[in-house]
């Protein structure tokens, strides 16, 4: 039997292929930039000054309404002939009553926080979509990879194989079966560029680049839950329904209003007479429809109260999970190694075999195959350690 020498398998290496891919020059700060830009909530943000300035203008003006003009006449032409008439000119104004001043100043305090931890709120969920489309890009590369590998290594086997045949020392069939599996890997390389593709389009649309970052890898970081963005967001949210509640609660009664003028009175033959006026209007009681509004808003901030400790909670049993999976992929990491030594062994065991005609071409596919799948796998659970430290460090509240 003649010895071929041409032929050799390539041994890839599987932590390097991770890091093999195409070049990475952007870095995570820039890419962030990028989706904070590209999110529809950043347009949001400009209300939130609004609010805090009309709350605060409200807060500091003298009057808890509008001004209002009065203009008044009376005659009596159509019902006396004594020829009277009565001007009178002033105006009305409502006055605060006592605490609604400071509601709308604890209100406007409450949209200052509330601005302040949208944007951090908004930062840190751009960092959970930015984590997601790093590594849904990453892990298309490392399947195309293989796939591309797994052609190359299915043309070199063909071209042995039919060396063989064509010298006689192995069966036609094996080089039909060797033209199948090319097919075969070349049938599923293409739909790892079409998963691949796909998944370029949706970073590049939230990026505006091809690049991965620089260094793509994180760390377990350190975090303090008091600082969380998304607790933080709903703690300033319920500080405005309270804020709010306060207000209605300051304005069931409706406002004194302050009036002042002047008359002035002409009567036929008499020489006009002018008068000055000041009067306060208090209202007694409140309104039965503010206090079901009070109610209904006391419900949303109990139920926003509600919403705070179940995410405390949840925010806890999160955190456990994703140190579990880190811990988890960790493991799976070092399992793996060993079960790529093996199959190197076997695809090299099954080369020798195969040459030397102790075993037939199947044997020798099965063997790069399982080599192939191996690699995969060992260069997916690198990521998946990869990406389960990202996941802490987004449940954690730690933004990129």
């Amino acid at each position: 039997m003649k010895t071929i020498q041409k032929f050799r398998f390539a041994t890839l290496l599987s932590v390097g292929l991770i890091f093999s891919l195409p070049a990475q020059a952007a870095n995570y700060a820039d890419l962030l930039k990028n989706v904070l830009d590209t999110q529809p909530e950043q347009a949001a943000l400009q209300g939130f000054d609004a609010l805090e300035n009309t709350a605060n203008q409200a807060a500091s003006s003298w009057f808890s309404g509008n001004t209002n003009l009065i203009f008044a006449h009376e005659n009596d032409a159509f019902t006396g002939d004594l020829d009277k008439q009565k001007w009178q000119i002033g105006a009305e104004m409502p006055l605060w009553l006592p605490g609604q001043v400071q509601s709308q100043q604890a209100l406007a305090q409450g949209f200052s926080e509330l601005k302040t931890n949208q944007a951090s709120y908004l930062k840190w969920q751009a960092s959970g979509q930015l984590r997601d489309l790093v590594w849904q890009f990453r892990e298309a590369q490392v399947k195309t990879n293989i796939a591309e590998q797994s052609v190359e290594q299915a043309k070199s086997l063909q071209k042995l194989i039919q060396v063989l045949v064509n010298v006689g020392e192995k069966p036609k069939l094996d080089g039909l079966l060797a033209d199948k599996a090319l097919l075969e890997a070349q049938s599923h390389l293409f739909a790892m560029n079409t998963e691949l593709k796909a998944s370029q389009n949706r970073y590049q649309y939230w990026t505006k680049t091809n690049e991965l970052p620089s260094p793509i890898l994180e760390s377990l970081a350190t975090y303090d839950l008091q600082n969380h963005p998304q607790l933080n967001q709903l703690k300033a949210q319920l500080t405005v329904l309270n804020a709010e509640y306060q207000n209605l609660k300051s304005t069931q009664k409706d406002n004194p209003v302050l009036s002042f003028g002047g008359f002035q009175e002409d009567d036929k033959g008499m020489p006009a007479n002018s008068s000055l006026y000041a009067q306060i209007s208090y209202p007694i009681g409140s309104s039965p429809t503010a206090k079901v509004a009070t109610a209904q808003h006391k419900s949303t901030v109990l139920a926003k109260e509600a919403e705070l400790k179940r995410y405390q909670l949840e925010l806890q049993s999160q955190l456990f999970e994703a140190k579990q999976q880190v811990e988890a992929s960790q493991k799976k990491v070092e399992l793996i190694e060993q079960e790529m030594v093996i199959s190197i062994q076997a695809l090299t065991l099954a080369k020798q075999a195969y040459r030397i005609g102790e075993s037939n071409i199947q044997t020798l596919m099965n063997a790069q195959q399982q080599f192939l799948n191996s690699k995969l796998k060992q260069a997916l659970t690198q990521i998946e350690l990869n990406k389960a430290i990202a996941r802490h460090n987004q449940i954690a509240g730690v933004s990129l």
